[in-house]
């Protein structure tokens, strides 16, 4: 646009009132005033982490449960390489999650504050966010609700809810109008349950504004209003750690929580997930049992554990868990869905797939059920039917490797050996090291009489994982096709001592039963 059109706009616009912006100009002006925040305590080791903005040149607005417990910290702008150490804070405003820390910088254009009491519902909006190890995240949404009064779910007297997604360690990142002015700061939603919607928080910019009245000439040490850091932010910090798959950092932080706050079944659940990620499963399970001692009526709870109960093999302990989940919430999409993985490993399948089923109709995206289903059809030997599966899998997902892969699988159990190696290239181009992809195109080729080519797939798959006994014993079998007779049973009894070692029964009676024909 020509510099004289914009100087008209500007002269049409009133004084103290700015246009609306692009959202490449909001993006822009957005990221370059949000900084990421990284917290230590009074030993100099991590504590807490967030998102913050410039509202001045020298001050930069936060959640408080991103400075709360800290001794020092740091903040470090998108895409740049300096860090700006905190001086201390100027106000905080615990009720609401707010601080305001003072930084030496130069150069810096802040954000403008805007009018947070006059967001409309479905109002579009912004947020900003410099997320540890994800830098310059930027999303749009709109305002789902406006909550005046108090809040008893989140402590706040007045927030309103985004739709805009928020990464962990987003929270205290702003939240724009469409003229680019700050309305809210954003406050990520501890999600509990599973399956159920719910929106990130805003806490209202007019409280910042708050803060602004009467700030004092001197920042005061952040450790001054830090020396107990409350069970909540304990629990917040653990739950953003969880998502950013630091478990140990988590299970320390709930902890930490759990000892201020010992009937919070929240936390409890959280802290299952936690130990049960690190593989911490009868951990878990006592920790999912504390929560549902404290709150019965907690569907995910019950979910969770039958997860874990799935993992140590108890599946028909894990279904009694799902059933009690999906009473309680009957629109668990997750609980129908992982109720069916158990009972396919019982050989339940066709009540595995009345759950698919369920699931499917409930959460009709819902990708990994599409792709379990497939698989208890092909186990029926519905073969058309999983591929049909499949084939919507690779729709609402087009870069799931192992889609294409199981795809292939049946179509070679269909004899359609081509198309079957079509779908195993594509599999291998979007995940090169897929060990199974390079077995099943192996063994297709070995079908189409392509020897050669077959071997060079199983050396492939053998490079990548050396103890893959299937990839010895199907290499074995190609090579007695060429007549190789000694090279193919050195291969076969790799393999037979594979099966021996991972107790591997029907792949055992396979190659002996390989091996006495080579006789």
């Amino acid at each position: 646009m020509p510099l004289i059109v914009l100087v008209f706009l500007q002269l049409l616009c009133p004084v103290g009132i700015l246009p609306a912006q692009t959202v490449p100009e909001i993006a822009e002006k957005a990221l370059a005033a949000t900084v990421y925040l990284e917290m230590q305590d009074s030993n100099g080791l991590p504590l807490g982490f967030g998102s913050g903005f410039f509202i001045k040149p020298n001050l930069i607005a936060t959640n408080y449960h991103v400075i709360a417990g800290a001794a020092s910290g740091t903040a470090k702008l998108v895409g740049q390489h300096t860090t700006y150490r905190i001086e201390g804070f100027t106000a905080t405003d615990k009720f609401n999650d707010l601080a305001l820390l003072k930084v030496s910088a130069s150069d810096i254009n802040p954000l403008p504050i805007g009018n947070s009491d006059a967001v409309k519902m479905d109002e579009t909006i912004y947020v900003a966010g410099n997320p540890k190890d994800s830098e310059g995240i930027f999303s749009d949404g709109h305002i789902l609700y406006y909550s005046y009064g108090r809040a008893v779910h989140i402590g706040k007297e007045e927030c309103f809810g985004i739709t805009a997604s928020l990464s962990p360690g987003s929270s205290g990142g702003p939240v724009l109008n469409s003229k680019g002015e700050v309305i809210g700061i954003s406050l990520m939603t501890l999600k509990f349950g599973i399956g159920a919607f719910e929106p990130n928080l805003a806490i209202p910019s007019k409280y910042i504004k708050t803060l602004l009245v009467s700030l004092p000439s001197k920042a005061k040490p952040l450790e001054q209003d830090n020396a107990l850091v409350p069970a909540d932010i304990y629990f917040r910090w653990g739950y953003t750690k969880y998502m950013l798959e630091d478990y140990k950092g988590a299970i320390a932080d709930l902890t930490n929580g759990i000892i201020l706050e010992p009937d919070n079944f929240f936390a409890f659940n959280n802290r299952g997930m936690a130990k049960n990620a690190l593989k911490q499963y009868f951990a878990a399970i006592t920790d999912y049992d504390t929560a549902i001692r404290l709150e019965p009526a907690f569907a995910g709870a019950y979910h969770y554990r039958g997860d874990t109960k799935s993992e140590l093999g108890q599946y028909a302990a894990a279904i009694i868990d799902y059933d009690t989940a999906i009473r309680l919430e009957p629109d668990l999409a997750e609980a129908y869905h992982n109720r069916g993985i158990a009972k396919v490993n019982l050989g339940q399948y066709l009540a595995a797939i009345a759950d698919y089923d369920v699931a499917i109709q409930l959460k009709p995206d819902f990708t990994n059920a599409y792709g379990n289903r497939g698989n208890a059809k092909a186990n029926l030997g519905q073969y058309f039917a999983a591929i049909s599966d499949y084939d919507q899998m690779i729709h609402l997902k087009p870069d799931y490797a192992i889609a294409y892969y199981n795809r292939g699988r049946v179509k070679y159990l269909l004899d359609q050996y081509f198309f079957a190696i079509a779908d195993f290239d594509i599999a291998l181009r979007l995940k090169p090291d897929y060990v199974d992809a390079y077995i099943g195109r192996g063994v297709a080729k070995d079908n189409l009489g392509q020897y050669s080519a077959a071997i060079v797939d199983f050396n492939m798959a053998l490079q990548l994982k050396q103890d893959a006994a299937l990839a010895y014993y199907y290499r074995g079998v190609t090579k007695a096709s060429l007549n190789r007779t000694w090279e193919a049973k050195q291969d076969l009894r790799t393999a037979l001592r594979l099966a021996e070692q991972t107790g591997d029964k029907s792949l055992k009676a396979k190659i002996e039963e390989t091996l006495r024909l080579l006789e």
